[in-house]
């Protein structure tokens, strides 16, 4: 978490740097209580080394040694890293996942502190497979933590959210409070990246309550400078300087200087924004020295960025371009993942000339300043009878501003348009990357579907074929017999017929969950027309009440439509739209069924549907769909599961999991709309559909 947010675009990719500090307070406590790691401590890792050289210890000891070791070295994180590493080699060898686990997640730490972002990420991927295939729950959920983290830092926020919701899930299966609480701490400093300041505040006061119940110190320190963190993004300094006072209280206590180095350049900010550019300055020195001490490099990009800006600030364009410089060789040297590398050079060349031209500007600038200023002397020295010459330079000194203000501003202008092409080329390009890998899962994901299409027509059509043959056999052959064989010929029929109808049984219910996996992983053409959102809805309720009825004749609802006369068509693929639609109505007269069969008095089945348009300035946002029924409601503990593929609440064979998944991705993925939910167990729930009017428009709010 880096403490400070930029008013350059160019540090906005750096400032998220809190991630390291979490990767070292979960291992901290995934060392301590599952290998009886020493705490964290240079000293101990001294005093390690020598027991170490001696080299006589057996095997299994030494695994201990080395994860003692790896952990406890913080001043020097390459021999760290050659702990880790030799005790990933011990741990394969003696076929030991318990200390592999840990000697891969060890390992991704030192290199992500090493700024080796892409030997960091796999390294952990590699934890969490070990701690998956020996199901080691909280393991496989500090694992899916700390690649998130990664994630974050390179600011793939897409992976960055899923990987967070599967530690949190994960880690909520454990009943783990320390793990859990630091995975809480970093999704809250996710949302303080995307300045969702109340949201982040509420994770860092959840994970500071969980620490401070177990007495984990580490986790105290880094839950107050979070809070400190936000307090100074919001403009209340006096708390902030508090809580950051006290984070690096603590973590001086137990010499954890990294995330020092963050919190000293929030308090510059601080002070920046009281006006108190020295104070500011003394900070920023003092975090780029204590980063520079231990090898910090992004804490090193990160202050030098801040001194640069301070120093611009203060006109000492010198140290602003040094600084400067420091910043864009370190930050490149950390951003070395694949995508980024082949142009970190031309565009640090290109930063840098870009900084050298604004400098030379400036210093051109103050020239004219102090030349003009010197003309102006002279001329007031004079007698009145150049008076005429002194308004006419005075009139052109107006003009020569005039002029350096417009090419300023039109300097400033092409500026921003060029960081706002930037930005929106690189989110183009994740987005590119993300569409293509999920059109090759896709692709996959149908051809395996296809492929056993073809053997389940086989079965579910030979169950059938054979049934009616063994009632030719006992019409036929069997009544041949004798009438005890006849009684035992009938009594394997009848056998054989009801294992052909579980088989046929069974076999239908494949069918579907296929069907379902082929409807999930075709790929839309994605042809949108003008379409009538009051038609659409009213049509697939009418549709799905029928086939219900059709079902089952002794159901019956109210039905209830309030729809808005005034939208407009909006432009959407009517067939992909109808199938969501039918999917939550199919779920929401599903619910309301299953509650009238509970026989509660005065009950009686209902359905709401109701369309709004969303009208700002006069033009039309979108179109936001209720869906509501008083049926069963959704449990609080399955909410977070509802979108997930294969996951239903329905009993075996009466759904496959598949159809709200779908719906999720045709609203918020093709339509770049919002599908939520509000409910309440055992009252009602309630699903808003928000379709946006254009097709690169912002979800509703």
């Amino acid at each position: 978490m880096s403490l400070f947010t930029s008013s350059s675009n160019n540090s906005s990719f750096w400032s998220n740097n809190f991630k390291k500090k979490s990767i070292y307070l979960l291992i901290c406590f995934y060392c301590l209580t599952i290998f009886g790691v020493l705490p964290q401590d240079q000293k101990i890792a001294d005093s390690l080394t020598h027991i170490y050289q001696l080299n006589a210890i057996n095997d299994t000891d030494k695994l201990k040694l080395l994860a003692n070791l790896s952990f406890n070295e913080i001043n020097d994180l390459g021999r760290g890293l050659q702990y880790a590493e030799e005790l990933i080699s011990l741990s394969q060898r003696l076929e030991n996942n318990r200390y592999l686990r840990a000697g891969y997640f060890l390992k991704g730490t030192k290199k992500r502190l090493l700024g080796k972002l892409d030997a960091a990420l796999d390294a952990f991927f590699k934890s969490a497979e070990v701690a998956k295939k020996s199901r080691h729950v909280r393991g496989e959920g500090d694992a899916y933590g700390a690649i998130a983290d990664i994630y974050s830092v390179a600011n793939n926020h897409l992976n960055a959210k899923v990987y967070y919701n599967k530690a949190i899930a994960t880690l909520r299966l454990s009943n783990d409070s320390i793990s859990l609480a630091s995975a809480l701490l970093n999704a809250g400093d996710e949302f303080r990246k995307i300045r969702n300041y109340d949201s982040a505040l509420g994770y860092f006061r959840e994970s500071q309550t969980i620490f401070e119940k177990v007495n984990y110190l580490s986790g105290k320190g880094y839950s107050v400078g979070g809070i400190g963190m936000i307090y100074a993004k919001i403009g209340k300094n006096d708390l902030a300087i508090n809580h950051l006072n006290e984070a690096i209280r603590i973590l001086e206590e137990i010499q954890d200087y990294y995330p020092i180095c963050d919190y000293l350049n929030s308090l510059a900010d601080v002070y920046t924004s009281k006006g108190n550019d020295e104070t500011a300055l003394n900070y920023a020195r003092k975090s780029l020295q204590l980063a520079e001490r231990h090898g910090l490099r992004e804490q090193i990009a990160d202050a030098a960025l801040k001194l640069s800006e301070l120093y611009e600030k203060a006109g000492n364009a010198g140290e602003s371009l040094k600084h400067y410089k420091t910043h864009i060789a370190y930050r490149d040297s950390i951003n070395n993942l694949a995508n980024v590398q082949k142009m970190a050079d031309l565009r640090t060349n290109y930063e840098v000339s870009q900084k050298q031209i604004e400098v030379n500007l400036l210093n051109q600038q103050k020239r004219t300043e102090r030349n003009l200023s010197l003309a102006l002397g002279i001329i007031l020295t004079l007698t009145m009878i150049i008076l005429a010459i002194l308004i006419r330079n005075n009139k052109n000194r107006q003009k020569a501003y005039k002029i350096l203000n417009l090419q300023k501003l039109q300097t400033d202008e092409q500026k921003a348009k060029a960081e706002d092409a930037l930005i929106e080329l690189q989110a183009t390009q994740q987005q590119l990357i993300q569409s293509a890998k999920m059109a090759s899962l896709g692709e996959l994901t149908a051809g395996v579907a296809h492929e056993i299409q073809n053997p389940l027509n086989f079965v579910n059509n030979f169950s059938e074929v054979s049934v009616d043959l063994l009632g030719e056999l006992r019409e036929g052959t069997v009544n041949k017999l004798t009438a005890s064989d006849k009684a035992e010929a009938d009594a394997v029929i009848n056998d054989l017929a009801d294992n052909l109808k579980k088989i046929n049984h069974h076999g239908k219910r494949a069918d579907s969950i296929v069907k379902g996996m082929l409807q999930h992983s075709r790929i839309s053409s994605n042809k949108k027309e003008p379409t009538d959102i009051n038609a659409l809805a009213d049509e697939y309720l009418r549709l799905s009440y029928h086939g219900l009825r059709a079902k089952d004749n002794t159901f019956n609802a109210s039905i209830e439509t309030n729809f808005d006369n005034n939208i407009e068509k909006l432009s959407i693929v009517p067939q992909d739209v109808g199938r969501v639609l039918i999917n939550i109505y199919n779920n929401a007269f599903y619910s309301v069924h299953e509650k009238a069969k509970r026989n509660v008095d005065g009950y009686e089945p209902k359905l709401l549907v109701t369309t709004k348009g969303i009208v700002k300035n006069g033009e039309l946002k979108g179109v936001r769909i209720r869906i509501r029924d008083n049926g069963m409601g959704i449990p609080d503990k399955i909410l977070d599961k509802i979108y997930q593929p294969f996951f239903t609440t329905k009993p075996t064979g009466q759904g496959t999991g598949l159809g709200l998944s779908l719906s999720y991705d045709i609203i918020t993925n093709e339509h770049k709309g919002e599908l939520k939910v509000d409910t309440k167990e055992g009252v009602y729930t309630e699903f808003i559909i928000d379709l946006p009017n254009k097709k690169d428009a912002v979800v509703i709010q």
